[in-house]
């Protein structure tokens, strides 16, 4: 039988800790920032994916009754020596809000955030749904309107970051906030799985490439409409998607500009305040 009270208790910690940013926080009172992250020891009684899974749910169900909105979904954990990493045999799925959404133009901002981490994605906007238990990647292009760089920025509630997967489960996939650049109608001759990108931060250059992400973009887009019919959800029109990083997660802090490559895909900028 599910713990219900620890479903409870930590949903409420983790999303009390990922809405911190509006409480008073700022970018250089560390301390309090601390303060507010959930004590991992919590996490030794998530014994499973199923019970992750339920708190991050319970963190969805908080978000929407303090009147926020569901804009679509997140994969992570899409290439393999991410995996590894965490002993997952699987990506890994969160949810995307709307208060999440930065902009274009608008700076990231620090204050409240813990470590954060910026990742380079192909976002995926949907024209039509994606049910039934063996959806494809063509599957995925077909059903596709728009697709455009994206940054994530991820960003860990446990306090020392997430150290299992269930933890990193259980915090919605370290989603934190994150960017769309510019659409771009997909089209026959767009190839995702060659896309290559560049992340500079300054003097730093991050290579990626989308073949990191499941081999296809589309791919990791499959495998979260299939995921998501195990509780009988599915991807719907309009939905968005960040189907996974191509380049390294990389450190950033106040003063960065970030600019994105994806060549044929085009660029995507942002400033950390």
């Amino acid at each position: 039988m599910m713990n219900k009270e620890l479903v409870a208790e930590l949903s409420r910690r983790l999303w009390q800790a990922g809405n911190q940013a509006g409480n008073g926080a700022t970018a250089v009172d560390s301390a309090a920032v601390d303060s507010a992250a959930v004590d991992s020891a919590m996490a030794d009684q998530l014994d499973g994916l199923e019970l992750a899974y339920a708190v991050q749910g319970a963190t969805h169900d908080l978000a929407i009754a303090a009147g926020e909105r569901a804009i679509g979904y997140k994969v992570g954990l899409t290439a393999r020596p991410a995996r590894e990493t965490f002993g997952a045999d699987e990506p890994a799925a969160g949810y995307l809000l709307a208060s999440r959404l930065l902009g274009d133009g608008e700076p990231l901002a620090t204050a409240g955030l813990f470590a954060p981490l910026a990742e380079v994605e192909v976002a995926f906007t949907l024209g039509e749904a994606l049910p039934g238990p063996r959806v494809t990647a063509r599957d995925v292009r077909d059903a596709t309107a728009a697709v455009a760089p994206a940054f994530e920025i991820v960003d860990s509630r446990w306090r020392g970051g997430a150290r299992t997967l269930p933890m990193l489960v259980a915090d919605n996939t370290n989603a934190a906030r994150a960017m769309v650049g510019p659409a771009v109608a997909p089209s026959a001759a767009m190839d995702l799985s060659k896309i290559a990108a560049t992340l500079t931060i300054g003097s730093r250059t991050v290579p990626g490439s989308a073949a990191a992400v499941m081999g296809d973009p589309a791919e990791a887009v499959a495998w979260l409409a299939r995921h998501l019919l195990r509780d009988g959800r599915r991807l719907e029109a309009g939905d968005i998607v960040l189907s996974g990083t191509l380049c390294a997660p990389t450190a950033i802090s106040a003063g960065d500009r970030l600019v994105a490559d994806l060549g044929e895909l085009g660029r995507i900028a942002l400033d950390v305040n």
